[in-house]
């Protein structure tokens, strides 16, 4: 029954990794579609290969995006940093808690 598990979770990391993979290159093949489909007639730009779109695509990445680290943000990082933290007691947390809403509650109005 281990041994069946084990293969299991084998062959579904496998699974996973392959769906990124696919899924990285169709993104890629979209870049491309879109670039040579508006780019050209709206810019007047000539169209790019498979491969140039590969090069735009972690270029963006790079300049505009976060890289390529796991999602969550600020957000995340500063709840599991901050606000978790054992060492901090009860009323720093609702000290701190007010304080950010001092801050930022105005700015941040849904």
């Amino acid at each position: 029954m281990k041994r069946f598990m084990s293969s299991k979770r084998k062959g579904k990391k496998i699974f996973i990794g392959l769906a990124i993979v696919v899924f990285f290159f169709l993104v890629i093949a979209l870049l491309q579609f879109l670039w040579n489909t508006l780019v050209p007639e709206i810019f007047g730009f000539k169209a790019i290969s498979y491969w140039q779109a590969l090069g735009l695509f972690l270029l963006s990445k790079l300049l505009f995006g976060r890289g390529f680290g796991r999602p969550g943000g600020f957000r995340r990082r500063f709840k599991n940093r901050d606000m978790d933290r054992e060492d901090i007691s009860e009323e720093d947390r609702q000290r701190l808690r007010e304080e950010w809403k001092r801050r930022f509650d105005s700015r941040c109005k849904f």
